[in-house]
């Protein structure tokens, strides 16, 4: 008999266990993005949330909804989407977190994301408007789901135009004082931003990002040569400084490898070969002097950047070896 009360009062328990955490799922709102920033002391927060249910409405439910909230710190501002939503807001399915310069520089407020159970792993995007990134509308003036932003942000990482950095990434950058190179986004990727923990932001359009992520060994680089199409990745890169009076230069040698995937106006595998490696030694030229103008040279070669520190004229030599082949149809 004793065993048979001991059995039902652990049923039971299982059902009330059941019953509260049904209860618990039901009180969260999911955020699925966010963006976030801040500006003299006060905090901009909006998230995007999937929500299959609105217990003050009868009407249909949009999947993904949209909340804002402002705040002396970040918890104020998500106790004040909380209050609007009468959720609890749980963070630790948040695909991607869009942030302003002040936000990225602070390796404390970036901790604060992490212990709130964003995975160090999430992809952090620069934004100057994170909310509006959260709150994206198309051409309809909907709501952009999550989902649908994310699949965006693939098709650029595709064709090499996108560079996944973590927050993981950014609190370490910033724990080492240094740059960090992020993805940009108005609307969509449109580039990246060059962010100096010391204060300096630098933004990169797509040509410039698309030199930039193929210096750093990023796959898949997408070039268009002779008005065809091909696909580029540096397989090995050596880099030599030397010095005289007070000019320095980089000599980079470059070996890479490409898919011409579409033809344009040559039949010849050679002319778009040449053709290539000049546009490779020519952008990345361009790219290496502008990081040293810019200050974002040491994340480009974190090693090799000591050799020109001091230097007030430095010039860069890049020479090309590219192994071309075409995709068969």
């Amino acid at each position: 008999m004793k065993k048979v009360i001991l059995f039902a009062a652990a049923i039971v328990s299982m059902l009330c266990l059941a019953a509260c955490t049904a209860v618990q799922v039901n009180e969260r709102m999911f955020v699925s993005l966010m963006g976030i920033e801040e500006d003299e002391g006060l905090y901009y927060l909006t998230i995007q949330a999937y929500s299959s249910t609105d217990a003050n409405s009868d009407a249909p439910v949009p999947e993904y909804r949209v909340y804002s909230g402002t705040g002396r710190s970040f918890y104020e501002a998500a106790d004040m989407i909380m209050r609007q939503s009468g959720r609890e807001l749980f963070f630790g399915h948040c695909t991607c977190v869009f942030a302003d310069d002040d936000i990225i520089r602070d390796k404390e407020k970036l901790k604060m994301l992490a212990g709130e159970r964003i995975s160090p792993g999430c992809p952090v995007i620069y934004s100057e408007d994170p909310g509006a990134e959260a709150d994206r509308k198309d051409e309809n003036d909907e709501l952009t789901g999550s989902d649908i932003i994310i699949s965006g942000i693939e098709r650029y990482a595709a064709e090499g135009l996108y560079s996944e950095v973590t927050l993981r990434d950014v609190i370490s950058a910033d724990s080492a004082g240094g740059v960090v190179i992020l993805p940009l986004s108005e609307k969509g990727i449109s580039g990246s931003a060059a962010v100096n923990t010391s204060g300096e932001t630098v933004l990169l359009d797509l040509s410039e990002t698309a030199a930039l992520n193929l210096l750093r060994g990023e796959k898949g680089v997408r070039m268009s040569v002779l008005g065809g199409s091909l696909s580029t990745r540096i397989n090995d890169k050596s880099v030599y400084f030397r010095q005289w009076d007070n000019v320095g230069e980089y000599n980079i040698s470059i070996k890479a490898e490409g898919v011409l995937t579409e033809l344009g106006k040559s039949e010849s595998l050679e002319d778009y070969k040449k053709e290539a490696e000049k546009i490779i030694s020519g952008s990345a030229e361009a790219i290496c002097e502008k990081a040293f103008k810019d200050g974002f040279l040491p994340a480009l070669f974190p090693r090799e950047y000591s050799f020109s520190e001091g230097y007030d004229n430095v010039n860069f030599s890049v020479d090309t070896e590219l192994t071309l082949t075409a995709l068969k149809r």
